[in-house]
């Protein structure tokens, strides 16, 4: 073993001596090349989030942690789920609706339906959308409300209150129980 790593690196020291680049600096380079492509790649999926996305996403999470109490929309001290987003909307860019669960998912004045695929269920979702999931107060998804928060580290996100966590979240929905009971999206901002 002792053998072949001499070996290598005699032969990296003669290349080296020749001009070439040296195994170390090419791992270097390889290395500062791959972090330079993440970055941009995370940077650029920052700099697509339009002004108002980032404004909505950056006031919801002033919410964080607030706990979940039904029929109330009031800041730091408790919302419930279509309450919170109805507020966040409010607040963060002037746009009202109403505060109903039920009326924000069936109203077909408010937003426009955006197609949950089957196989991908984020796949057509952008940045603010509101979600609606199923549950025993609704199967098509007049039960729960929240906002597609977008992809951080891989994860799709979810900003929502209450959902069985008793607070404002922002989490992610693989693997949980707002992946597989999403069933519906409306697109608010244009």
């Amino acid at each position: 073993m002792k053998k072949k790593i001499t070996l290598m690196m005699a032969a990296v020291f003669m290349f080296s001596s020749l001009g070439t680049v040296s195994a170390a600096t090419a791992r270097t380079t390889t290395t500062s090349t791959a972090t330079a492509t993440a970055t941009a790649t995370a940077t650029a999926t920052q700099q697509s989030l339009t002004a108002k996305q980032q404004k909505l996403i950056q006031v919801g999470k002033t919410q964080l942690g607030v706990p979940w109490k039904y029929g109330t929309k009031k800041p730091g001290i408790g919302f419930d789920c279509s309450n919170f987003t109805s507020w966040v909307y409010e607040k963060a860019l002037g746009i009202k609706f109403t505060s109903s669960s039920r009326k924000q998912r069936y109203t077909t004045s408010l937003g426009t339906p955006v197609p949950i695929d089957k196989n991908n269920k984020f796949k057509n979702l952008q940045v603010g959308d509101l979600l609606f999931f199923a549950n025993s107060a609704d199967a098509g998804g007049g039960g729960h409300v929240g906002i597609y928060a977008g992809v951080k580290n891989g994860k799709h996100y979810v900003l929502q209150e209450g959902g069985g966590r008793g607070k404002v979240t922002y989490e992610p929905m693989e693997g949980t129980w707002f992946a597989s009971k999403l069933v519906y999206a409306k697109r608010i901002i244009k």
